[in-house]
């Protein structure tokens, strides 16, 4: 069974069951369900669930004489800062860090109104797992906000040094949060912060890439169809693809539905002629696009030869993911006539796609096991008389980002395009001297009663981009094991919960020991 939220009547009144209220550590499940999970927070809407935030901690402080205090800079960041017990004052101030903004993605075929509905989280039938029906749980990054509220709010904790919780916005869509935060508006005095963005369980985060959006425009001219155009038209489809975060699960064997349109199209205008109409594929350029659909036509006497190259190319495509992509699906359909592009646009268009690298472009020779540079092509999209392609290329070496943004750049010139590079988001490099990172993973190895492990991760931090806002940051991030992050197979591991909820609560109480 699955159990989804409950609703019934007794006594003509209202009741609802709440889904995790059996789970433990119960102050963390219930802010993430009741605060969070029900609040809508899509990247660049965080308005909702700060205001909830603050009118949750103001009363709660009014409820226990918790004197918190709340700053909000001109971008939309909050910070709460709870002061220390009485006789630890002089112990430094820690900064736990989460953001506010989650991905918004569903398999619905409906679709899903993440602006004015609450996630539809649910415990999965193994018991392990949290997740939400058809959609991204928002657990990256609510179980991060969920554990510094609690933090906050937890009473258990007797003894602690002053606390700072910083939330920012629009991490998934541009760092804006990050990027425009304002130290001096928030009174931040931290030189420690904890980032709640990490995980899996058992490792530390100690860095992560950079990385930067690149953005493709080009205004094409549409040809009016006619019926003595001679075409007929078709409309391809991909989609059920597994997706997923376009830095943490670039490595793995996942199909990029806008690459495989590219493919399947190249394939055939090696022979025959087409018009594309319209190109739809992907939403978010860190999202690897799980769906892509295209509309062209044909010359009506190449109808055979399109059918036996399509099918050739389909059937290959299916052998070669049989394994990696068991809910692929590509679909073609002929569909009305609609105005469409010259050959040589429609030609330029498709490879442009196809030629531009998708995936791992290089492994670390520094850092072990670690992919030191990739590229997600995230988004094709037609508007009015423009065609949009979206990219989102990382990697931890800044000089390697900015070569394969240069190439871009060449790459689109030689096809009349305007390449658009994003500012960079920087990268966070390793400090293996810091007395932080020693004090977190002390904590940590007793707890775990193992030595955990130290990482460094391919997806983007707002750590790297703090650190240049706050100068002399010690900084760790930390978090639970979760999958498929930024897809709606999106789920949170249970029982990592309260252990990093212990951790954390850890780390707070025995701050005093970090000998400078």
């Amino acid at each position: 069974m699955i159990y989804p939220h409950k609703k019934f009547f007794i006594e003509k009144k209202l009741v609802i069951i709440m889904v995790l209220e059996n789970l433990e550590p119960k102050i963390v499940w219930d802010i993430f369900e009741n605060i969070i999970a029900k609040t809508p927070r899509p990247s660049k809407h965080e308005e909702r669930i700060r205001e909830v935030i603050k009118d949750f901690i103001f009363k709660v402080g009014k409820s226990n004489n918790t004197d918190f205090q709340i700053y909000q800079d001109g971008v939309g960041n909050i910070l709460i800062k709870k002061p220390a017990t009485p006789g630890q004052e002089s112990i430094p101030p820690i900064m736990l860090q989460a953001h506010l903004d989650m991905v918004c993605e569903t398999d619905k075929p409906e679709g899903f109104d993440f602006f004015t509905q609450g996630i539809p989280i649910r415990i999965q039938n193994n018991g392990e797992w949290v997740d939400a029906d058809g959609t991204t749980l928002g657990a990256d990054n609510g179980i991060g906000v969920a554990f510094a509220i609690a933090i906050l709010i937890d009473t258990s904790i007797e003894s602690h040094g002053p606390i700072e919780v910083l939330f920012t916005v629009n991490e998934e869509d541009g760092f804006d949060g990050a990027t425009l935060l304002d130290p001096s508006k928030l009174s931040i005095e931290s030189k420690l912060m904890i980032n709640l963005d990490g995980g899996p369980l058992g490792e530390i985060v100690i860095g992560s890439v950079c990385g930067r959006r690149v953005r493709f425009s080009k205004k094409f001219t549409w040809k009016e169809y006619m019926e003595s155009d001679d075409l007929e038209f078709n409309e391809l489809l991909i989609h059920g693809l597994l997706s997923g975060h376009s830095g943490g699960d670039i490595h793995l064997p996942r199909a990029n539905a806008n690459k495989l349109v590219s493919r399947i199209l190249s394939k055939i205008h090696q022979e025959i002629k087409i018009y594309v109409c319209k190109w739809q594929g992907g939403t978010k350029s860190n999202v690897i696009p799980a769906k892509s659909l295209i509309k062209f036509g044909i010359k009506v006497k190449d109808h055979d030869k399109f059918e036996e190259l399509l099918n050739e190319e389909i059937s290959s495509i299916y052998q070669y993911y049989e394994k990696f992509e068991p809910n692929l699906k590509i679909e073609n359909k002929k569909v009305s006539p609609e105005n469409y592009l010259s050959n040589e646009d429609s030609r330029l268009l498709i490879s442009t796609i196809h030629i531009i690298p998708n995936g791992v472009l290089k492994k670390s020779h520094i850092y072990e096991r670690f992919i030191e540079s990739s590229n997600n092509l995230a988004i094709v999209n037609t508007e009015n008389d423009k065609e949009i392609i979206w990219l989102y290329p990382r990697s931890i070496i800044r000089s390697e980002l900015d070569s394969f943004c240069v190439s871009m750049k060449q790459l689109g010139e030689l096809g009349g395009w305007r390449v658009f590079l994003r500012p960079v988001l920087p990268e966070w490099l390793p400090d293996l001297e810091s007395k932080f990172l020693e004090h977190v993973k002390k904590q940590y190895d007793t707890l775990l009663e193992k030595p955990v492990k130290t990482n460094i991760i391919h997806g983007g931090l707002e750590t790297g981009m703090i650190s240049t806002r706050i100068s002399g940051l010690q900084m760790v991030a930390l978090g639970p094991t979760m999958e498929g992050l930024h897809s709606p197979s999106e789920r949170l591991k249970i029982s990592d919960v309260g252990i990093i909820y212990e951790l954390l609560k850890r780390i707070v109480f025995n701050i005093k020991e970090i000998n400078y």
